[in-house]
């Protein structure tokens, strides 16, 4: 959860503020690199856990230690710090997590012989930790993650004038392609092709989603069926079920996919609430304050206003008639 509570420090430009807490990786490295090796007998690298108590160890709770979105959140800091900073010693500061955290992404893929790829997963459960982690596998968002995650890792090793390591370079090459069913992506590969209709699968976190908006355009995303996935997942998940972070992600998803008046709309939702004293409110699933949602919502508005690697024009996040957006100060996201 820390992304979504801090990565908004990071477009805002508040760098005092924001390495308060980007210790923690290293802080948490020998810890999660003995969760990987000693505990769970990886071949290498450190698992990142979703939360943890001050010592680094996973909190309770089996769904916990079998996700695995939060393992490249560690390489996004890296990386918005380097572009702020891009200086030998921010490439030192984070060598160690970059390398370990793309050691462990790479030691969970596994090269599955009948289709000649990468899978990754199962077992795990998806960011909206509701499939089965016996069957989840090569599930579209987190594919896309490891995706980017592997080329910034890679990347980072040239900056060093480092060799890449060739099981980066294998699993980032040849990573299973990101599940398509009748026209759309997927939440997973091989999942029930009438799962938009399943409440079991549409009630929950949508992160199809971010597959564009909250992550950047990765290798092998097919932009229109992203959109098309985006505009589907308004129309058959559950709204009502809608909280925190989905909000904001929503907006960066409408927003990166150029309709920026949906952008707004997901914003001002009225399940998007906050409380007489600015707090998030948490609703039905979550106590309140949940500071993942004002996280996101500050994550999502320098987004919108300062733009992305690729936008065009001045707040591109923000229609362009009946708006008046100024900002200064903030950095562009990836």
């Amino acid at each position: 959860m820390y992304f979504w509570h801090c990565a908004h420090w990071a477009l805002w430009n508040n760098w005092d503020l924001l390495r308060r807490s980007t210790t923690i990786y290293s802080r948490f490295l020998d810890s999660s690199i003995a969760r990987a090796q000693v505990q769970q007998g990886w071949p290498a690298g450190a698992r990142w856990p979703k939360m943890t108590d001050p010592s680094g160890r996973s909190s309770p709770g089996e769904i916990n230690n079998l996700l695995i979105w939060q393992q490249p959140h560690p390489l996004i800091f890296a990386l918005y710090e380097y572009r702020a900073f891009p200086v030998k010693e921010v490439l030192e500061k984070w060598r160690d997590v970059v390398i370990e955290t793309a050691n462990w992404m790479s030691a969970f893929a596994w090269y599955n012989e009948t289709t000649g790829v990468y899978d990754i997963g199962p077992p795990m459960y998806i960011t909206s930790e509701d499939t089965s982690p016996n069957v989840t596998q090569n599930p579209a968002v987190e594919l896309a993650y490891w995706r980017l995650g592997l080329d910034i890792a890679s990347k980072w090793m040239i900056n060093l004038g480092e060799e890449v390591p060739d099981d980066w370079t294998k699993v980032a090459g040849n990573l299973a392609k990101l599940p398509i069913d009748n026209g759309t992506y997927a939440v997973y590969e091989g999942i029930e092709s009438d799962f938009w209709t399943d409440k079991a699968y549409t009630n929950d976190h949508p992160t199809l989603v971010g597959l564009h908006g909250w992550l950047p355009p990765t290798s092998g995303l097919n932009v229109t069926i992203a959109q098309i996935t985006a505009e589907k997942v308004w129309v058959y998940w559950n709204v009502s079920n809608f909280w925190g972070w989905d909000f904001p992600m929503l907006a960066m998803s409408a927003a990166r996919n150029g309709d920026q008046e949906k952008a707004v709309e997901w914003l001002l939702h009225p399940l998007f609430a906050f409380d007489d004293v600015g707090m998030p409110i948490g609703g039905a699933r979550v106590p309140t304050p949940y500071f993942p949602g004002s996280g996101a919502l500050l994550l999502a508005i320098a987004m919108m206003a300062e733009g992305w690697d690729g936008s065009q024009g001045s707040a591109p996040g923000f229609p362009s008639n009946g708006w008046d957006v100024r900002a200064e100060g903030l950095n562009r996201a990836l």
